[in-house]
């Protein structure tokens, strides 16, 4: 399913001060789990960084090869970076089994450039992300939307996300992904002329 591989060591120390060191020596303390059980291992963090390539994303299924042990598919369910220097300090990674469900979070991408933009449009950006259940087979690594022909006022919510029987959208369907707000002196104009409108004003 996946070309995409991942070479690991299962390790039986574990704590604070062992996973410091394993940090300095250059691996990545992480966690699999799988049906309420758990094993850590640790991941080299060059290998890591190369796969992702400084993105991390739970939209991705990887072979995950842990030494003396049978070959496993996983995705990264979670992680952990250092505050200052976004160092990654350790990996939450969930194993995929064929033909079970999963639910993980998908990134949006939007393509283009709204034409409203052009016609003095407000850009408004919402979720950049959406939470989908479906077989490892049909994970998606994004959901790309065209935003081109958005003019003011147009608004794009994640029930508009338009997608086959593959898969199926957890999000809440009235979440904004992208709006386009109208220009300020347009939204002022019609404000007087409600206030204009008004009885009893002359």
């Amino acid at each position: 399913m996946s070309a995409k591989s991942l070479t690991a060591v299962a390790r039986t120390a574990t704590g604070k001060n062992n996973n410091n060191r394993l940090r300095v020596e250059g691996f990545i303390p992480a966690v699999v789990y799988s049906h309420g059980k758990a094993e850590a291992i640790q991941i080299q963090e060059k290998e890591f960084l190369a796969l992702f390539k400084g993105h991390i994303s739970e939209s991705v299924i990887f072979d995950l090869k842990i030494a003396g042990e049978e070959d496993l598919m996983a995705y990264v369910k979670d992680f952990q970076r250092h505050p200052v220097t976004s160092k990654i300090l350790h990996l939450d990674l969930f194993k995929v089994t064929r033909g079970e469900q999963i639910k993980t979070h998908v990134p949006i991408e939007l393509v283009g450039i709204p034409v409203g933009i052009k016609m003095g449009g407000i850009q408004k950006l919402g979720d950049r992300e959406v939470m989908i259940q479906c077989l490892p087979r049909n994970l998606p690594e994004k959901i790309t939307i065209d935003i081109t022909k958005m003019v003011p006022g147009d608004t794009i919510h994640v029930g508009d996300i338009p997608h086959g029987d593959e898969y199926e959208i957890l999000t809440t369907a009235n979440n904004v992904v992208i709006s386009i707000d109208k220009p300020k002196a347009v939204v002022d104009d019609a404000e007087s002329a409600e206030k204009g409108a008004e009885p009893g004003k002359e």
